[in-house]
């Protein structure tokens, strides 16, 4: 057995009874903190978001393209000036359309000019045809009722003749004579009757058929260019601008001269009272956003010590992810409340989107379920 040492002073060693229960009141104190802690990590829930960036703006609004690309030649907008349905904002160099125009007008004029000079010479001509068709019935008729005439005479001379030369009054070669001119009548009157004018009507109708298709042709061709005249000027008010809806003109940065495409946005115009929170939603988190989730927003002019902070819901999101320069985002359009506050549409916010609660280790190390 050891001898026990001790100097005056010193605490008595623990017995390996007391250090065993000590090491298990340690570890039993470690693992209820350690409990605590994580039964404290997942019982604390907090609202999961996504950080999203925009402007505030009207429920009637529109960015103003070009149609087709171009070179500014007028500006006629600035921003804040109010303009109408239909206005033309801004004009495109349009210098070879409008010739071509031009030049397409002149070729209807001169084709309707001589579609309509043709018709009335083929109605002139057509009308004096049937004048000398029905003139040429009318001698017909006259002339067969004058051969029936001279038939019915020579028949009355031819019988009177035939009692003369029976009576010896006259000479037999007159009965000949007249038996003669008897059957030259006949044989005229016979030609005449044979003779069919329906032959004349259908040369007159195939005349007036052949007339019919040449302007019935240069009718077509006058549709056809008129049919130009119409891609021209279509072409032509491509090169306008114009605002598709009634609003307030913001102007983006544009010059005479400058080349502007279809993706470049020349103006925004907001119509309407309604304001509404237009938000761009980074792709990398668009499928957490929803419809019917809640944000809170705040904006530039009311960060101060009295910070405002503008609440609402998101009404609606577009279907396609839209590019601008290397970012990629989702746009969603949100409800606002301006709660009293004179907001000016294009005032720019920056928004939280709430999309649900999670426990506090999944917050921490942003995980989602």
């Amino acid at each position: 057995m050891s001898d026990y040492r001790s100097t005056v002073g010193e605490a008595k060693p623990l017995t390996a009874r007391k250090t065993r229960h000590r090491r298990w009141v340690i570890t039993l104190v470690i693992l209820t903190l350690l409990g605590g802690i994580v039964y404290t990590g997942i019982a604390v829930k907090l609202e999961r978001y996504v950080v999203a960036s925009g402007y505030v703006t009207t429920r009637e609004y529109a960015e103003v393209r070009p149609a087709i690309p171009g070179t500014v030649a007028e500006i006629l907008i600035s921003s804040g000036m109010v303009v109408e349905k239909g206005a033309v904002l801004v004009r495109l160099e349009g210098e070879e359309e409008q010739a071509t125009l031009e030049e397409s007008k002149r070729r209807v004029e001169k084709m309707a000019v001589d579609v309509a000079r043709r018709r009335t010479d083929m109605d002139t001509q057509m009308e004096r045809s049937r004048v000398a068709l029905e003139e040429q019935k009318r001698t017909h008729k006259d002339a067969i009722e004058i051969a029936r005439l001279q038939l019915r005479d020579a028949q009355t001379k031819l019988q009177r003749t035939k009692e003369l030369v029976e009576r010896g009054l006259k000479a037999g070669n007159a009965l000949e004579d007249d038996k003669l001119k008897e059957e030259l009548v006949q044989a005229q009157l016979a030609s005449l009757l044979a003779r069919d004018l329906a032959i004349y009507e259908a040369l007159l109708e195939r005349d007036r058929l052949a007339q019919a298709t040449e302007i019935q042709s240069m009718e077509q061709e006058l549709n056809a260019l008129r049919d130009a005249v119409r891609r021209n000027e279509a072409r032509l008010k491509a090169k306008e601008v114009r605002a598709p809806i009634a609003g307030k003109v913001l102007r983006y940065e544009f010059v005479i001269g400058e080349l502007v495409r279809p993706e470049t946005v020349l103006c925004e115009i907001f119509g309407g009272g309604d304001r509404v929170l237009k938000l761009r939603v980074a792709e990398r988190h668009a499928a957490r956003v929803a419809v019917g989730q809640r944000y809170r927003a705040v904006l530039p002019p009311y960060k101060g010590l009295q910070r405002v902070y503008f609440t609402g819901t998101v009404d609606g999101l577009r279907d396609a992810i839209q590019a601008e320069a290397k970012t990629t985002y989702r746009v969603a359009y949100c409800s606002f409340d301006p709660q009293g506050h004179d907001i000016q549409p294009g005032t720019t916010a920056e928004a939280r989107l709430y999309y649900g609660r999670s426990c506090l280790w999944f917050y921490l190390f942003n995980i989602d379920i």
